[in-house]
């Protein structure tokens, strides 16, 4: 017997609804995330099967959609973790740390590097504003807030400041901050970041020694200063004269590794909390924490012992000379960074004049050495500049005939306040200043006329000499006999007729320089003398090796000679010495009858000295210079003196 077709309908209805709800089954794994799967049916329903396929496509479609964004997923995170390593490796290179400051909440996020590089443990993030500006140093910490709130503000395109900031171990670092700010679109802040560079060793370090640097030296200065419970200190300053002998005739690289070693040697000899700091012209400085001299000169002692080792270099060897000034302060001696150093300079240039190794403290005798010093190159660039230099002479006689033999240009100064100003005012001054060359060029304009003078020519003769002063700084300009060539010829004299002077110690200061420029002048006819032998410290070495003519006894050897034995017995040496080296000897400073007499008993003739004129202004020399009679020894029994011209 059949079913009902209703009973039919029901039972199909009923299988339909199985498979369906079988698919829906197997569709919820879909659901959950999975899609590797298909979908199936044992339904022979076309329906049903159509159905199950179509998910199937579907599901097949979501793999390839799925598998395309894993592989865009990994090409991006390739491509970030690259961009993150070149990122990490610029910061790394640049060692630049990051900042970031969310404007609202005033919270700050500061990179493990940006901390790692002031040395300070990572904080990580929920820092504040302050936590980074209590670090900075007072003075730059107005600027770097002004940098930040004018770029907030939209004044500035970008934060880009630099600024002093104390590190994990207290020391200062110097580093570069730029930054930019992320606004919505209506403009409003939302972040600020950026990132921090460490500029100490460009800022702070001297490259030639890698000490540090004066920079440093003036955050230190200030911090001592500024410390309420200040102790007595001393800014001590050492400064190497002559380290361009490290690097004559030797490769800059050896010359520059061989000082260097020097310095690390000089670090080694101070206590090792006491920072070394270059400074310009081969100068190092050092806080001391105490203003006692005996205190000081044990601690500067091994220090001032190595610079008295020479350096090896290139397998010879190079003594360097040095010389020291150090500034002391009381715990509450009121004083800026400014005064400090500058009493340490003024220190340092007084023992510049003194022997090498010479250290100087400050004192106000100083200062007031310095207000000379100040009145003296005013006084020197007034006469420049009002025609205030002026030409004295003073002759050179030869007392066997009367004849005169030279006539030395002495360099004056007209002061409208005070007059005639002698060289020993500003003489010194002139040579470390420079103005030594426009003075002396002013000189030779007004002296060389001298030489083709009718009245001078017909009173004196023809024959005699100018005599001319070098300084150290002529003597080795290479240029020096050009420029006598130069000036002889513009005036129309003879420049064979004139005659250099030079002292000791100007020839000294380079020998090798100075025996090639006074060789040349001899050459050339030019006459050389040595002058002021005898006075302070001379070398005897000397007389047998430089190249001159003339040596020119100092004042100093004739003062007193007649009454003192011993002076008299020294002075007939070295005036023996010099007549036995075919020298030609002329005697400074001859004052007096007797010692005329002296040295005429030792053949001498040639006499500079008041006994036959002081300097006299050169429009003055034929009116008040007659021409003086030949020496003739006086009477014994005779007392009174004769003058020079009635002798």
């Amino acid at each position: 017997m059949k079913e009902p077709p209703q009973s039919i309908a029901s039972e199909r209805e009923t299988h339909l609804l199985d498979h369906v709800d079988a698919i829906s089954n197997q569709l919820c794994q879909a659901v959950e995330g999975g899609f590797d799967f298909h979908v199936h049916t044992d339904s022979d329903e076309i329906a049903l099967q159509k159905l199950a396929q179509l998910n199937n496509f579907m599901l097949e479609s979501v793999r390839r959609t799925i598998a395309d964004l894993e592989t865009s997923r990994e090409k991006l995170e390739s491509r970030v973790e690259e961009r993150t390593q070149r990122l990490n490796l610029v910061l790394t290179a640049t060692n630049d740390g990051v900042w970031e400051w969310e404007i609202d909440s005033g919270d700050m996020l500061l990179s493990e590097r940006w901390s790692n590089m002031l040395g300070l443990a990572h904080e990580g993030e929920n820092q504040r504003l302050e936590d980074w500006l209590s670090r900075i140093h007072g003075d730059d910490r107005s600027e770097v807030e002004r940098a930040l709130y004018r770029h907030l503000d939209g004044l500035t395109p970008s934060v880009n400041v630099e600024y002093r900031i104390r590190d994990g171990r207290g020391a200062w670092r110097m580093v570069l901050c730029r930054g930019l700010c992320q606004r919505d679109e209506n403009g409003r802040a939302l972040r600020m970041a950026g990132t921090q560079t460490d500029t100490t060793e460009h800022r702070l370090c001297d490259p030639l020694t890698l000490l540090p640097n004066g920079t440093y030296l003036e955050i230190m200065l200030n911090e001592r200063l500024s410390d309420r419970r200040r102790a007595p200190m001393a800014l001590v300053k050492f400064q190497l004269l002559n380290v361009a002998s490290l690097f004559d005739g030797v490769a800059v690289n050896d010359a520059l590794s061989a000082l260097r070693r020097l310095v690390q040697g000089m670090r080694r000899q101070i206590p090792p909390r006491i920072p070394l700091v270059a400074l310009p012209e081969h100068t190092f400085a050092m806080i001391f924490d105490s203003n006692s001299q005996e205190v000081l000169e044990e601690a500067l002692l091994p220090l001032e012992s190595l610079l008295a080792e020479p350096v090896e270099i290139d397998g010879q060897q190079v003594w360097l000379s040095h010389v020291s000034g150090v500034a002391a302060l009381d715990s509450n001696e009121p004083i800026t960074i400014d005064e400090w150093r500058h009493r340490s300079r003024l220190a340092l240039a007084n023992a510049r004049l003194s022997d090498v190794g010479t250290r100087r403290y400050y004192s106000e005798p100083l200062r007031q050495w310095e207000r000379q010093n100040s009145r003296a190159e005013q006084l020197i660039r007034g006469a420049l500049a009002g025609d205030g230099v002026r030409c004295f002479v003073q002759p050179i006689v030869d007392a066997s005939s009367g004849k005169i033999q030279c006539f030395e240009a002495l360099m004056r100064l007209h002061d409208p306040v005070d007059g005639i100003i002698n060289p020993g005012a500003f003489i010194d001054v002139a040579e470390r200043s420079g103005l030594i060359a426009p003075l002396w060029e002013l000189l030779m304009e007004q002296a060389l006329p001298l030489l083709k003078d009718a009245a001078v020519r017909e009173r004196y003769g023809e024959t005699f000499l100018l005599s001319v002063n070098l300084s150290t700084r002529q003597l080795m300009d290479p240029n020096l006999l050009d420029v006598l060539i130069a000036a002889s010829e513009r005036h129309g004299v003879p420049y064979r007729r004139l005659q250099v002077e030079v002292t000791e110690t100007s020839v000294l200061s380079d020998p090798v320089k100075a025996f090639r420029s006074l060789d040349r002048m001899r050459a050339a006819g030019i006459s050389v003398a040595l002058d002021d032998f005898g006075s302070g410290y001379s070398s005897l070495a000397q007389l047998t090796s430089m190249p001159m003519d003339t040596v020119k006894i100092d004042r100093e050897l004739v003062m007193n000679v007649t009454s003192l034995p011993r002076k008299r017995h020294v002075l007939a040496a070295v005036v023996a010495l010099c007549q036995r080296l075919d020298y030609r000897v002329v005697v400074e400073g001859v004052e007096e009858r007797d010692t005329l007499d002296l040295l005429r008993e030792w053949d001498v003739t040639d006499i500079q000295g008041y006994y036959y004129a002081k300097p006299l202004p050169l429009e003055r020399l034929v009116a008040d210079f007659p021409l003086p009679r030949p020496h003739r020894r006086r009477d014994s029994n005779r007392s009174a003196q004769a003058s020079p011209s009635t002798t």
